[in-house]
């Protein structure tokens, strides 16, 4: 009964582990890439940059309101000293306490503060844009990754269809060479043929764990959890056979423009350097500022008596002030007119550096969208006159008019065909996304 027992406990152990696989999550190219997003860590890191230039634009902002400060001092003097309350030397030990507070603000100053707080505005602004850059190349990375993976599941799937096609072409040719029908021959070559397809489906196979590993690291997924992939999206747009359509180059130039968060952050660069030769010219202009406080003391000398007590002092001795302060720059080593000039030389280099960005992303979008009409057209007809080939070859072989040599070559023509279209589908679905994101910067 217990031997019985055994072999049925098995089966249903089999058949929990194949209804748990197939029960787990398959997940689409756009699940993988949010999770992508979500977990990369230099995403995170440039959300945290983001946050930090608004900190730096609420701090620019805060450069137009008043600073106060306060502050407070104890003193012994022993020795000859100066007597606060007579002003006259004396050599007896004193104590001093004094308090003070005082406010001041900048009413000019040569228009810093207004090009600081536009450059931290800009600043933010390019953050953000720099968070969505990240974001969009992880998200590119980890769609290719997808898409190399499902080519190397494909072709595990080709190369097990070839060694079925080897066992049987093998199988059969044992049974000819029994009935007299084939030769020694005829068999050692199917047989090698077997085990050369034998080896290019383990090979196939050790390519499609690497390229799982892979996306697992694109998408910083656990190593070591099951990770099981959909790829039906990615499979109609293989077959969609959509085109981006003929666009004029400005017409592409203004939806890069628009939607491309490279582009707009080389742009708003542009801007930042601009901002930078204000504040460096307001080095040579005046700067006017107002201020007012409040100062009082407490005095004593040690060992003696007949002083006022702290709170009469502390009222009596209170003052207020209030004052206007202009600052004219002369000469400052030279520091002026080098910053100037540097500031002049960053803007030149900002506007080229965004004229070569323009050029790079118009060539990237003019490739996408021709390798969408040069994948789209595909090898259908191809694969299916090789398939026709190697029906009719396999058929003369069996009958005796062909040799195994010929089978062989039609096989690898017709198993050589399926991988080249295969992979044109799944990188016309690759290119086509590419084309969106550059036309529509729309990734999903």
């Amino acid at each position: 009964m217990k031997r019985m027992n055994r072999p049925i406990a098995l089966w249903m152990a089999a058949c929990l582990g194949l209804w748990t696989v197939s029960a787990q999550e398959r997940w689409t190219a756009e699940q993988c890439m949010e999770y992508a997003m979500e977990h990369n860590h230099t995403v995170k890191q440039r959300e945290l940059e983001w946050k930090n230039n608004k900190l730096d634009k609420m701090k620019a902002w805060g450069s137009f309101l008043p600073g106060i400060s306060g502050g407070t001092s104890i003193a012994y003097n022993f020795g000859r000293s100066v007597d606060p309350g007579t002003n006259t030397y004396t050599d007896v030990a004193t104590f001093g306490n004094s308090y003070s507070i005082e406010a001041s603000m900048y009413l000019f100053k040569g228009g810093s503060l207004v090009a600081q707080w536009k450059k931290a505005r800009v600043a933010a602004l390019m953050g953000k844009e720099a968070l969505q850059e990240e974001r969009d190349q992880v998200a590119l990375d980890t769609y290719q990754a997808y898409i190399e993976l499902l080519y190397q599941q494909g072709a595990v799937e080709l190369a097990r269809k070839k060694l079925a096609e080897s066992d049987s072409l093998l199988y059969k040719t044992r049974l000819q060479e029994e009935l007299g029908l084939k030769g020694r021959t005829d068999v050692l070559q199917m047989e090698a043929q077997r085990n050369t397809d034998a080896y290019t489906l383990t090979r196939a196979e050790g390519l499609c764990a690497s390229a799982l590993l892979a996306l697992k690291q694109k998408m910083n997924y656990p190593i070591d959890d099951v990770l099981l992939l959909s790829g039906e999206e990615a499979r109609r747009e293989a077959k969609a056979e959509e085109t981006p359509g003929l666009l004029s180059s400005e017409e592409v130039m203004a939806r890069l423009g628009a939607t491309n968060p490279t582009l707009r952050s080389a742009q708003l660069s542009v801007k930042s350097y601009r901002q930078d030769q204000r504040i460096a010219w307001s080095g040579i202009l005046p700067s006017l500022s107002i201020y007012g406080g409040i100062s009082t003391s407490y005095f004593k000398q040690l060992h003696e008596g007949g002083f006022s007590s702290f709170g009469t002092q502390l009222k009596n001795n209170r003052g207020e002030y209030v004052g206007i302060r202009l600052s004219i720059p002369l000469f400052n080593r030279l520091s002026t007119l080098a910053s100037i000039r540097q500031s002049r030389n960053n803007y030149r280099m900002a506007h080229e550096r965004l004229e070569e960005q323009r050029t790079t992303l118009y060539k990237l979008a003019r490739e996408a969208m021709q390798d969408c009409d040069n994948y789209r057209l595909g090898t259908e007809q191809m694969v299916e006159s090789d398939s026709l080939a190697y029906t009719a070859t396999c058929r003369k072989y069996e009958e005796g008019l062909s040799t195994s040599l010929d089978v062989q070559t039609s096989g690898a023509t017709l198993h050589e065909s399926r991988i080249q279209l295969l992979q044109n589908r799944l990188t016309y679905a690759l290119k086509l996304r590419l084309a969106r994101y550059y036309l529509e910067g729309n990734l999903f």
